[in-house]
């Protein structure tokens, strides 16, 4: 399992790392990370939202630019790189993402069973209704109650990419 920890610090409740930690693990000059990431295509949303330069006194006591990132902006910024260190992210990332969605697919399954057993039932319901009064009085409960159900179910079915 890859440890990313050694890339990430705190900054105002924001996990982060910068441009020289991530030229320090993969084995590259600072400058050609700067480079990697001025080379990159990104929106001008995306680049505002991800990446910070800032500036650091190096050892001879000059002031040089780095760039600190949040995880989206590493992951955007390394799956440019190649060699080995990077194709490890790559398939960290990769095996994340299956993983994810495998988890959402089984919660999708157990919801859409959940919507056909409503159904299941509201059509049962319904039946019932039309046989005479005493089954129109129970439909008349009922029929809230599932369309309730219903609409919580359609809410939690339905993804949402904006969270």
């Amino acid at each position: 399992m890859l440890d990313l920890s050694e890339f990430v610090t705190l900054n105002n409740e924001t996990l982060v790392t910068d441009s020289r930690r991530v030229a320090k693990h993969f084995k590259r000059a600072h400058k050609n990370v700067l480079r990697a990431f001025d080379a990159m295509e990104c929106t001008t949303e995306f680049n505002r939202l991800n990446f910070e330069p800032r500036d650091f006194t190096d050892s001879r006591g000059k002031q040089q630019r780095e760039i600190w990132m949040t995880k989206d902006g590493f992951i955007f910024l390394v799956m440019g790189f190649t060699g080995s260190e990077a194709a490890k992210i790559k398939e960290a990332y990769i095996t994340a993402f299956n993983t994810m969605a495998d988890q959402l697919t089984r919660i999708q399954n157990t919801l859409w069973r959940q919507m056909l057993d409503l159904e299941r039932r509201d059509a049962n319901s319904q039946s019932w209704a039309s046989f005479g009064s005493k089954c129109m009085l129970e439909r008349k409960r009922d029929k809230p109650l599932l369309e309730n159900e219903r609409s919580l179910l359609q809410d939690r079915i339905q993804p949402s990419l904006l969270n």
